[in-house]
């Protein structure tokens, strides 16, 4: 167990590292990040390559899988467009315009691309790799806290540190963990995660700064009241009920199929 935990610490080391210190030590394009992410798999693939690959985070490939990205896509997108909505309705936020089209057409691509490979490294880090290593070895409970405060510190590490952020990552982090338990597999949960990073990048594009989204907007720093300053914690609240209600639809991997993998060997 104690030479499990050490290469789980190495991993989770070397993927984070590489994923999220390289990019502040090197100023990179939109070109030069994109391989950035696209060697993220490799070396991922290296540290796994006796325990199934990229199979061992959850890429498992199954009858089904397209649908729980799908639909997983649809809970994110559909959660956080209202919540951009309410932020509008509530005057947090004041509409300009929109991109010219050519500029809008560059900055989906780049939303796409970004966050559809950022969304996926992230949940191989957080929660791919903590069910590899964990998953059977560690009470339910135990796995999913791991998982969960990974991602909130993950996400502390990006936004920075508050009361309001750190709890709307823990209840996003039950939903994203959730689903990857669930269907015992990444793409639900992914799927989700795409969703929701796509409806903030419509915003503010990959760069997180107003005016690089699509939707060209103001921010009303005087609208800050009790329920402008909670609304994406309650949103992360209705989400994780959304993704309740449809587990039902979504697919799970069979332990045969799991097998077959490798993913979560025990033995390994």
């Amino acid at each position: 167990m104690s030479k499990n935990i050490l290469f789980f610490i190495f991993s989770y080391l070397i993927l984070s590292l590489y994923f999220y210190l390289i990019p502040l030590v090197y100023l990179m394009n939109d070109i030069l990040r994109f391989f950035h992410l696209v060697l993220f798999f490799p070396i991922a693939f290296l540290l796994a390559r006796k325990k199934g690959g990229l199979k061992s985070y959850g890429l498992v490939y199954f009858t089904g899988w397209k649908r729980n990205l799908f639909i997983g896509f649809a809970i994110g997108f559909i959660s956080f467009s209202f919540l951009y909505l309410f932020r509008f309705i509530l005057g947090s936020y004041e509409f300009i315009g929109l991109r010219p089209v050519w500029g809008s057409i560059m900055t989906l691509i780049v939303v796409f691309v970004g966050f559809g490979l950022g969304s996926l490294i992230n949940d191989i880090i957080v929660r791919g790799l903590v069910f590899n290593f964990f998953k059977d070895r560690v009470p339910l409970v135990k796995l999913m806290v791991i998982a969960i405060l990974l991602y909130a510190l993950d996400d502390i590490w990006l936004e920075g540190f508050s009361i309001n952020n750190t709890i709307f990552s823990i209840v996003l982090g039950l939903s994203l963990t959730y689903a990857f338990y669930t269907t015992n597999s990444i793409w639900a949960n992914t799927g989700i995660h795409v969703g929701l990073n796509v409806v903030y990048g419509l915003f503010y594009g990959v760069s997180g700064k107003v005016g690089d989204g699509v939707f060209l907007f103001d921010v009303n720093e005087k609208a800050n009241g009790f329920f402008s300053s909670y609304l994406s914690i309650i949103i992360a609240c209705i989400m994780f009920l959304m993704v309740y209600r449809f587990l039902p639809v979504l697919t799970s991997v069979s332990s045969e199929t799991d097998n077959r993998a490798g993913f979560l060997n025990k033995n390994a």
